[in-house]
């Protein structure tokens, strides 16, 4: 099935929790980006989309086809089932010069403090953990990001070391979901 929808152009389902779907993303999601996006405490603590819209389309089009397609994982869109609407993206991925996965997540401002975040990391680290193998996931969450960082506290994640990037410091935080 996995083979069939990557041959097609169609994006795979990774998870569906009670109130979310999780799958890959499509280029027809970015104009629900760019609104989610546009709220400026979405970007405090990351990064933006591109400026232009055709080069973030550009760049969806790229993951699409280099990421999902060799690794099987990325960030991923959330979508809330009983709307259909993109609600925000969450995935896991593997920054140059690690070899630990990482938890990566954003949920649009008007589904915050909502539970939903929780609800769809948890299913993330269980896709991780059953589908691919990962049994060590780290989160860096920017100095000063309390939200997510109590978030990856309930989620199972223990803070490990402050770690600095591109002039940034993050918090690294560690979680195992089996003994190695």
């Amino acid at each position: 099935e996995h083979a069939y929808l990557r041959l097609t152009g169609q994006p795979w389902k990774l998870a569906e929790t009670k109130r979310c779907i999780i799958r890959e993303s499509v280029v027809e999601d970015v104009d629900s980006f760019y609104e989610i996006y546009a709220d400026a405490s979405i970007t405090e603590y990351m990064e933006d989309l591109y400026a232009d819209r055709d080069e973030e389309i550009a760049y969806l089009y790229d993951y699409i086809k280099n990421v999902y397609a060799f690794y099987g994982y990325g960030m991923w869109t959330v979508l809330e089932k009983e709307s259909g609407q993109v609600i925000g993206r969450a995935g896991i991925s593997l920054r140059e010069g690690s070899e630990i996965p990482e938890l990566g997540f954003m949920i649009g401002v008007a589904w915050q403090r909502q539970g939903y975040a929780y609800e769809v990391c948890q299913a993330v680290l269980a896709y991780g953990e059953e589908e691919l193998d990962f049994h060590c996931f780290q989160a860096l969450v920017m100095k000063g990001n309390e939200k997510s960082r109590k978030l990856c506290e309930k989620l199972g994640f223990v803070f490990v070391e402050d770690v600095e990037m591109d002039g940034t410091i993050y918090e690294r935080m560690l979680m195992e979901t089996k003994k190695l």
